[in-house]
């Protein structure tokens, strides 16, 4: 009995190695061609537009935080430095504008992120310009509610289409030193 198993076993690796044998014999198949490379980063068009995006934005994301606010403001004595803060906002806001204006066409929610970011700003922009006019005028009071105003504006701006939505963007702002404090 033991005799016969070993028998069978010697016959089955004899057939395994002689098909290896065999196998090994013939050509091989030629290889399948390689896949194209896919994409290793992102596409260099956004990674551009997002540069020129993240630079027109980046100062108002930051720029409340160097405002007076409206607590500030406690005599007409402080009356400059709420003119200062509406002069910073009005000079951060028309390069903004500028710098969103220039951005190419590139995607269509590319497109819509910047077309209301450039609504938004432009608003804001108006409400600031009518500010600073009527604040000499105005007083404390007045001097108070506008940089109430400015600053909540600037605080709770949400974009109407968010950079995560639009496609490649995030990794494109990734590439781009522009944009380490926007997003």
């Amino acid at each position: 009995m033991k005799s016969r198993t070993t028998a069978r076993s010697r016959v089955t690796v004899a057939l395994a190695v002689g098909c290896l044998l065999a196998g090994c014999a013939t050509n091989p198949p030629e290889p399948e061609p390689a896949p194209p490379p896919s994409p290793t980063g992102p596409d260099p068009a956004l990674v551009s537009w997002a540069g020129g995006y993240c630079g027109a934005v980046k100062d108002m994301r930051l720029i409340v935080y160097s405002m007076a606010k409206g607590y500030d403001i406690q005599t007409a004595a402080d009356l400059p430095k709420a003119e200062d803060s509406l002069k910073k906002l009005d000079t951060a806001l028309t390069a903004a504008i500028t710098g969103l204006e220039k951005l190419p066409k590139i995607a269509q929610d590319a497109d819509e992120l910047a077309a209301g970011e450039l609504a938004f700003y432009r608003k804001l922009h108006g409400k600031v310009t009518e500010f600073r006019t009527l604040l000499p005028r105005g007083g404390v009071e007045y001097a108070k509610a506008a940089l109430n105003l400015s600053g909540a504006d600037l605080v709770t701006h949400v974009p109407a289409v968010k950079t995560g939505d639009v496609p490649g963007l995030d990794q494109a702002m990734k590439a781009d030193k522009a944009c380490e404090l926007v997003g």
